[in-house]
């Protein structure tokens, strides 16, 4: 216990000069825009997200993925040619289990939902929770039949429910369109499906929400399958690469039409850098981050070059970036995170690798030394859009403020930036000004340092409204915000895979106390502040500027 608790007393305070009361920061350009993920948009294929959905036909929209369960596609899913040998058991079992869907519900033709729901009940459930996320991938694939070309997938940001998503993606189109300026036309925006298994699904999606915000919306169609297709001159047979590369099978009958393109585009390599040339603004789309970096980066980590071109066009303020999950992490020019909870970056120590598959350990599929949680890295970076310093996503909702600062204190990385949520940082490369939108914050991880099983470091939270200054070594300045709608969620103090953290940190603005300490399963984590410390509530939530957090594994420790 003592031993982590010096560790917590050792991460410093870093001169930290707060903005509060000082004269307000001028408005800025932005050259990159970095989301947390979450951005959901209300769609025919997601009505969930919306507050109306009478507006759906499903005559003309499409509104589900469909499978065959006949007697011909069960074969062909189940297939051994479509299964490693040593998954022989599962095989027969999945085989026998797509039999019993079909003879209990009587249809062949069946929507995904129909599908999964059958395959979750009593009788083959079981058989559900033994299959890696790529082995019902694959079956699912390989069951899928082709979409229409005359059907496609329908946006209508008037009923999103999260009217934030709505705000970020907002602001992106008006990043790009500063940058087209009085040029004649609609400011144009490219849009990647890089971080996508199946990088056909959500072209329509992202087509449908960029036109809706008045901008020229095109799909780039390139991936890691197409860049690797290009490299070994394998164009004509894209959908094998798919099923190495992506671990997608099947594309080439459900999307024809998308997947000529791609082959198309695999030839001639050359004019996606004429496509960004005449670009406004590229935004890469959530998925798995080392699929982008694998279509950016070359296999010896330098820049391909397209992203050579992207580069250029973002240093001459001729293109902005933006990114949401995924698409946000890979910008880092530090070490990339790819994988990991903070459960497990404090259990084992980060592991320089490809990232493990979930439920890599149902099939054996796990790179070396590494589980479904293991906190996994790039060492070499992303796409060295963001030069200041680590970035991670998802971080409050997924309680990942420990999983960055571990990475931070593994790599000796002085700063690191995790984004919420439904929430996006704006920044200025040339001089380092920030701001943060949408629903939740920011948290800003200084001068991390390290034990076996504990992590502490400097930190601060930031919601939107909130700006400053930031530099490769860490916040600068920054303002508060003044206000923020309430976040709406059910507050909780599980901080390692949840909310707890930013929940409970809410007390520290909330009465005069100055420490915190919150346990969940065998982990603790401690918050303190000092007089070097700024606490300003917003919206419900706690800001902090010059707090400190340490995080614990202590599984002997009476806690």
């Amino acid at each position: 216990m003592r031993r982590w608790l010096s560790l917590l007393a050792l991460a410093g305070v870093i001169p930290f000069m707060s903005a509060h009361g000082q004269t307000k920061l001028a408005p800025e350009t932005y050259h990159l825009l970095m989301a947390g993920g979450g951005l959901h948009a209300c769609s025919s294929m997601a009505p969930q997200y919306c507050n109306k959905t009478d507006w759906i036909d499903r005559n003309s929209m499409r509104t589900d993925r469909y499978l065959n369960i006949d007697e011909k596609h069960r074969k062909e899913a189940t297939a051994e040619a479509a299964w490693p040998s040593y998954r022989e058991k599962m095989r027969n079992d999945v085989a026998e289990a797509l039999r019993l869907i079909h003879d209990r519900i009587r249809e062949s033709v069946i929507p995904e939902r129909v599908f999964q729901e059958e395959f979750t009940r009593r009788a083959t459930k079981y058989l559900y929770n033994k299959l890696s996320d790529a082995e019902w991938r694959r079956i699912v694939n390989l069951l899928e039949m082709p979409v229409p070309e005359d059907t496609h997938e329908v946006v209508n940001l008037d009923e999103n429910l999260n009217q934030n998503t709505v705000q970020i993606f907002q602001r992106f189109v008006d990043m790009a369109k500063r940058v087209h300026g009085a040029k004649d036309g609609d400011a144009k925006v490219l849009f990647t499906t890089s971080a996508d298994f199946d990088p056909y699904d959500k072209v329509s999606y992202y087509q449908d929400i960029f036109s809706q915000l008045g901008v020229e919306a095109e799909w780039l169609p390139i991936d890691a399958a197409v860049i690797t297709a290009a490299r070994d001159g394998q164009c004509e047979t894209l959908n094998k690469v798919q099923e190495e590369v992506l671990g997608s099978y099947n594309r080439d009958k459900v999307y024809p039409n998308m997947y000529q393109q791609q082959v198309t585009l695999c030839k001639n390599l050359d004019s996606v850098e004429d496509m960004i040339a005449s670009a406004d603004g590229l935004f890469l789309n959530d998925g798995e981050v080392n699929l982008t970096r694998e279509t950016f980066v070359t296999q010896n980590n330098r820049p391909n070059d397209i992203l050579r071109t992207i580069i250029q066009r973002v240093s001459e303020e001729h293109l902005v970036v933006g990114g949401s999950g995924a698409g946000a992490a890979v910008l880092t020019s530090k070490a990339m995170v790819s994988n990991g909870t903070t459960e497990g970056a404090l259990k084992q120590q980060p592991v320089a690798s490809d990232p493990p598959a979930y439920g890599c350990d149902l099939d054996q599929s796990c790179p070396p030394n590494t589980q479904p949680n293991t906190l996994t890295y790039h060492p070499m970076g992303g796409m060295s859009l963001f030069h200041f310093g680590l970035l991670d996503t998802h971080v409050s909702d997924m309680g990942r403020q420990g999983r960055l600062m571990r990475l931070a204190a593994e790599v000796k990385s002085p700063f690191g930036a995790g984004i919420d949520e439904r929430t996006a940082l704006l920044v200025n490369l040339k001089n380092g000004h920030f701001k943060i939108i949408g629903e939740q914050g920011v948290f800003f991880v200084e001068d991390a340092q390290q034990g076996e099983h504990a992590v502490a470091g400097l930190f601060h939270y930031l919601v939107a409204g909130a700006s400053g200054l930031m530099t490769p070594t860490g916040i600068e300045t920054a303002e508060f915000a003044k206000d923020l709608d309430v976040v709406k969620a059910q507050p909780t103090t599980d901080f390692l895979t949840d909310r707890g953290l930013t929940d409970s940190i809410r007390v520290l603005c909330d009465s005069d106390k100055t420490s915190l300490k919150l346990l969940s399963k065998d982990f603790q984590a401690v918050v303190q502040l000092d007089d070097a410390s700024r606490t300003q509530a917003a919206g419900g939530e706690c800001q902090i500027i010059n707090g400190r957090l340490g995080i614990a594994w202590q599984p002997q420790a009476s806690l």
